[in-house]
């Protein structure tokens, strides 16, 4: 090569240098500087001139003991050899850590990441924003429990399940430092990324997931359409093309074909109680329901409180603690039929039953709702819905419960079994709800007052007419929800159910409070 030639080829190495160290590289500039690099020593010494590190570098070569000129000679092969794969491994780290430095050094400009939907899902330390609202860039978020769904500015969807640590570094270029996640990304969406410890996966109109365990090793099973994988330790030409249910696991710059699992992938969140809405006066909310939205079967199905089938109640048997109804504050409570509208056919979901009996043993056989011969009825409650419930995809009933800040925040365990047990049929134990304290759709009621009865509680009657103590308690009260699906008990889809019975789980101090419980009716 001629004098001028040299020039030109420096001029074009110190401008590869420049870009990459001013951020400005392209992938495909990168790649030709990595090929440059990987077997020409003054190349590698220009490089190392411009990240001042030949001082290093002379250091080390001094410390290498030089015996005689034979070894000398091979020292100098293997060091200028580990010379070169050290440029090259400097050279690929320095690119990568100023990009994600890019990514997250610059605030994301309008439009923003949306949280779509929430399942019980919960962060560490940051508080989940309710449906609708955005989530910071450049900040990791910690999802501990539930399931989320992401719409990022491009239309693409992504679903995460806990436990993930996840970091929003673009609008199109999501971090998954651990856990799982499940990207669907529609046309116009391509090119989305999900950036993992060891991989970089490149959404080419699809549908894949995504799971990062503690080490970094990656796992991608393409459900439609394809995926392209890079491995963060390698060079651009190691990518992997994944087709639809092809599937592999990265394990540094290793990759292995998997065995493709379609249920890796989640295409929904679970059915739930998804929100519920109350009414107002004079600008704050009086905490009569007006409408509760149910995701059944996939669909958001969305009912005023009208069309909703309510209960009377059959039997009630409480524990020692006799706080067993809320009432209203202006109401007189009178005894009698008037207390039983105030606990059944009203639909504020600050007056009901409270502190149920219960066990910590769920019912194997039907529940003893009256005495004979000797034997003492079930601790618990007893319903009966106006009408039939018929058993249909997702929750076909309502469970609202009052709850404070001293309570536990996922709501107050309880049981619910068959009134009838019959082969199939079993109880069900519910240990989390829907919408808990910590979801932003919980809502808060209004001022209440408990009776606290002068006795143990054992029937409706003693309910309905029994004297009590009115108190007024001193600390806010929030309403949260669960969803029971009656296929959990066992029914089979069609099955009409016409009662229920509920029990405390006794699982702490606290007692369930069901202040309305509702059926939903048939799709």
């Amino acid at each position: 090569m001629n004098e001028s030639g040299k020039a030109n080829d420096e001029a074009m190495l110190r401008d590869l240098l420049a870009r990459l160290l001013d951020d400005s590289i392209t992938e495909p500039e990168h790649q030709a500087l990595q090929e440059r690099l990987r077997d020409d020593a003054d190349a590698q010494q220009t490089y190392f001139d411009h990240l001042d590190l030949d001082t290093d570098l002379r250091e080390m070569s001094h410390a290498m003991p030089i015996p005689n000129a034979k070894p000398r000679a091979a020292k100098r092969v293997r060091f200028r050899a580990a010379v070169a794969a050290s440029v090259l491994a400097i050279a690929s780290l320095t690119w990568w850590i100023r990009r994600e430095g890019i990514e997250r050094a610059n605030p994301l400009p309008i439009p923003d990441v949306v949280l779509v939907q929430s399942a019980g899902g919960e962060f560490f330390r940051d508080v989940m924003p309710p449906v609708g609202q955005a989530l910071r860039s450049n900040h990791p978020y910690a999802l501990v429990a539930g399931v989320i769904e992401l719409r990022f500015p491009s239309g693409a969807e992504v679903i995460l399940d806990a436990p993930t640590v996840i970091e929003i570094a673009a609008l199109d270029r999501l971090i998954v430092r651990q856990g799982s996640c499940s990207v669907y990304a529609p046309p116009g969406a391509e090119g989305f990324q999900v950036v993992t410890p060891k991989t970089e996966v490149t959404d080419l109109g699809t549908r894949f997931s995504v799971a990062v365990n503690e080490a970094g090793d990656t796992e991608v099973q393409v459900v439609e359409g394809a995926a392209e994988v890079q491995p963060r330790d390698r060079l651009p030409a190691s990518k992997v093309l994944l087709r639809e249910n092809q599937a592999s696991l990265f394990e540094g710059g290793d990759s292995s074909s998997l065995e493709f699992q379609a249920n890796k992938y989640r295409r929904q969140l679970p059915d739930r109680v998804m929100e519920f809405q109350m009414g107002s006066r004079n600008g704050k909310l009086n905490g009569e329901l007006k409408r509760v939205s149910v995701q059944r079967g996939g669909t958001p199905r969305h009912y005023d409180v009208s069309e909703l089938i309510g209960i009377e109640v059959t039997h009630f048997r409480g524990d020692a603690n006799t706080q067993h109804m809320s009432v209203s504050s202006e109401d007189p409570a009178e005894v009698g039929e008037s207390r039983r509208a105030v606990l059944e056919s009203d639909t504020r979901l600050h007056t009901g039953f409270l502190n149920l009996g219960g066990s910590s043993q769920s019912l194997t056989r039907d529940p003893v709702l009256e005495e004979s011969d000797g034997a003492e009825t079930t601790h618990g409650m007893a319903i009966r819905f106006r009408k039939p419930i018929i058993n249909a995809a997702g929750p076909d009933v309502v469970f609202f419960e009052l709850q404070s800040a001293l309570n536990p925040a996922d709501g107050d365990g309880f049981h619910v079994s068959p009134l009838r047990f019959s082969p199939g049929l079993r109880s069900l134990t519910v240990m989390r709800y829907d919408i808990t304290l910590n979801s932003a759709e919980a809502l808060s009621i209004p001022d209440f007052d408990l009776l606290q009865f002068n006795s143990p509680v054992r029937s409706v009657d003693e309910l309905l007419s029994g004297a009590f103590e009115r108190l007024n308690p001193s600390i806010p009260f929030w309403a949260i929800v669960v969803g029971i699906d009656l296929s959990d008990l066992g029914y089979a889809q069609g099955d009409a159910v016409d009662g229920l019975f509920f029990q405390d789980a006794r699982d702490d101090e606290q007692r369930v409070d069901p202040v309305f419980i509702a059926g939903l009716p048939a799709e």
